[in-house]
């Protein structure tokens, strides 16, 4: 028979701590992307374990439980949660992360979220994950020429010809062009074409103007340019 003064072995509590998984989005600015989060207690006690999200670049994080569960945050519904409370061993903690891009981010701009799980008992123990964010904002650019070119005598009609390109992986909404009359000419009534479409001069019937929107300038109200897209105005003008 073994010896009676052996007694019954006691374990040492261990911690384990696995947070799961890595996310990858898209974004525009602007935008919250959510990412769902499993963290799990693997050790062989209970243990709560706190948690942080931290964004590597511009964007803010807020880590919550989806109340109404729609997959979203919710400020006022979702509860903001910095740990899980008290898992058993072997226990599960959903969550979610909410990564807000702020507006302005340049194009292909990625922001790499991490998120972080760390046990209270051995707070030497964690584990990550990481949410990869990659910014699509659009790139505006505008190129204006003018014909006849060169030099010119008064009573000459000029054609000037803008052409608005968004060259970014992002669409472009209510984006509005406004080009004043250069000094020393007059516009020529009615010409203003938008995509080769003719505009009236008045506000509020189509999409340009002329001396409406902004005083002594012509203005087209583009709206909504995709990617890769671009939209061409012309006008006329006499030179005095």
């Amino acid at each position: 028979p073994a010896p009676s003064h052996l007694g019954t072995p006691t374990l040492s509590q261990l911690a384990t701590v696995v947070l799961d998984p890595d996310n990858s989005s898209t974004a525009e600015p602007g935008d919250v992307v959510v990412y769902a989060h499993t963290v799990s207690n693997c050790g062989n006690g209970a243990d709560t374990i706190n948690l942080t999200a931290a964004s590597c670049k511009c964007c803010t994080t807020v880590v919550f439980v989806d109340v109404n569960t729609n997959g979203q945050y919710d400020p006022g519904t979702d509860t903001v949660v910095t740990d899980t409370g008290l898992l058993a061993a072997d226990g599960t903690f959903d969550v979610w992360v909410a990564v807000t891009v702020p507006a302005g981010v340049a194009d292909g701009t990625v922001d790499v979220t991490t998120v972080t799980g760390t046990s209270v008992f051995d707070g030497g123990v964690s584990d990550t994950a990481l949410d990869t964010t990659t910014i699509s904002s659009p790139t505006l650019t505008v190129t204006k020429s003018v014909l006849p070119a060169g030099p010119q005598t008064p009573g000459t009609v000029l054609t000037y010809t803008i052409v608005v390109d968004n060259g970014g992986s992002g669409a472009a909404s209510n984006v509005v062009m406004t080009d004043p009359v250069p000094a020393n000419t007059t516009f020529v009534p009615g010409s203003i074409t938008w995509n080769a479409i003719p505009q009236t001069d008045g506000g509020g019937d189509d999409a340009g103007d002329h001396d409406v929107t902004t005083a002594g300038a012509v203005t087209v109200n583009v709206g909504g340019l995709g990617s890769g897209a671009s939209s061409t105005i012309t006008f006329q003008v006499t030179i005095n």
